[in-house]
C-alpha cells in the first residue's frame, strides 16, 4: 500500500472508530514481569513477558498527547501489527512484540486467539500495574 494511501486512510484519521480498546478486567500480578530496553537510535522501551505459555511478549508504548495515541494507533492498524488498548485510558498502547509458535495451539483459530486474548491480558496488566512498574524505576 502506498504511503499516501496510508496517510489518508481511515485507519489515520480515525482510528479508535476502527478498533474499540477492551473493558478493564483483574489480571494477577504475576502473570507478567517487565523490563526496560533500550533501542539504539530510538531510546527505552517497556517489555511486558507473559509468564505462562504462549509466553507472548508485548511493547508498550508511552504517547504523551491523545493526537500521539491515535497517531501511534492508526499507524499499527494501517500496518496490520496487533495492539489493544483499554477504552477510555490513551496513556498507553501494548504492541505485540512476539510469542513462542512452538507453544500455540496448531489448530484454527486456536493459535490466533491464543495471542488475542494474551496481548489483552498484558494490556489489562499494564493499565492495573504499569504506574507501580514507573515509580519503581524513577527512584
Amino acid at each position: 500500500m502506498e504511503i499516501k494511501k496510508i496517510e489518508k486512510s481511515d485507519f489515520v484519521m480515525f482510528p479508535r472508530m476502527q478498533h474499540r480498546g477492551l473493558e478493564f478486567r483483574h489480571v494477577e500480578r504475576d502473570a507478567f514481569r517487565t523490563e526496560m530496553r533500550h533501542v539504539e537510535g530510538h531510546g527505552d522501551y517497556w517489555l511486558i513477558y507473559q509468564q505462562s505459555k504462549p509466553h507472548v511478549v508485548a511493547h508498550v508504548q508511552l504517547p504523551k498527547t491523545e493526537a500521539e495515541f491515535d497517531n501511534i494507533l492508526g499507524w499499527c492498524l494501517g500496518q496490520n501489527h496487533w495492539c489493544e488498548y483499554i477504552e477510555g485510558d490513551f496513556s498507553f498502547l501494548c504492541v505485540i512484540a512476539g510469542f513462542n509458535a512452538a507453544e500455540l495451539t496448531p489448530k484454527y483459530p486456536d493459535f490466533i486467539s491464543e495471542r488475542v486474548y494474551a496481548l489483552g491480558d498484558a494490556t489489562r496488566w499494564w493499565y492495573e500495574y504499569g504506574k507501580d512498574v514507573l515509580i519503581q524505576k524513577t527512584t
